[in-house]
């Protein structure tokens, strides 16, 4: 495709002398000429002070010059002139191509950097969760345990004296609760008179 006079492609980091459309352009008093960037807001006129910028420069035919364009230099330029009382506008498009840096480290570190350090927060996080439940849910500890075997038995004493006399000698076969043993023998004697024997 054939390349108008008002496209410009240039690589990343050159220098473009954006040139206004229409032919013998003078700009004689300040003001009088300007160009208005890309993003619509900022303006550059003629002449341009050097002490504040040394990226631009409008020599007195109206052409821009730009020094080490970069990906924010994209875009439509517009160029204003006075001419008796009116405004004679006139556009040049800049398109940058090529890559911007010497090497892909050099263009993506910072997003690997970036990476790096959000991978790094969330394993932190993780671990941290992992270390808080552990701890939150331990098991007794030996030295807890020991303490509690080593509590005097209350339940075992009270449970044993609890128990039935009669069979706490039940190992040497003798019986101990003389008041159990009559009371036994007299319910016995009692059911036995109070039983009636028949003969058929």
């Amino acid at each position: 495709m054939e390349q108008y006079k008002w496209m410009y492609f240039k690589p990343y980091g050159s220098t473009v002398n954006l040139e206004p459309l229409f032919n013998n352009t003078q700009c004689i008093s300040e003001s009088e000429c300007y160009w208005l960037l890309p993003d619509k807001h900022t303006r550059v006129n003629y002449p341009v002070n050097k002490t504040l910028t040394t990226k631009y420069s409008i020599a007195s035919n109206g052409i821009l010059t730009i020094v080490d364009i970069q990906a924010n230099d994209n875009g439509i330029y517009h160029f204003f002139k006075m001419n008796n009382s009116n405004w004679i506008v006139s556009k040049a498009l800049l398109n940058l191509h090529g890559a911007p840096f010497d090497s892909v480290w050099l263009e993506y570190w910072p997003n690997v950097v970036g990476g790096l350090v959000a991978m790094a927060a969330v394993l932190i996080t993780f671990g941290l969760i992992l270390l808080a439940n552990k701890y939150r849910y331990r098991t007794p500890s030996t030295l807890s345990t020991r303490r509690t075997s080593d509590r005097p038995r209350a339940t075992g004493s009270i449970i044993s004296s609890r128990a039935n006399p009669i069979f706490l000698n039940d190992d040497n076969n003798t019986i101990t609760s003389q008041p159990r043993t009559n009371s036994r023998r007299s319910s016995s004697t009692s059911n036995a008179t109070n039983l009636h024997v028949e003969q058929f």
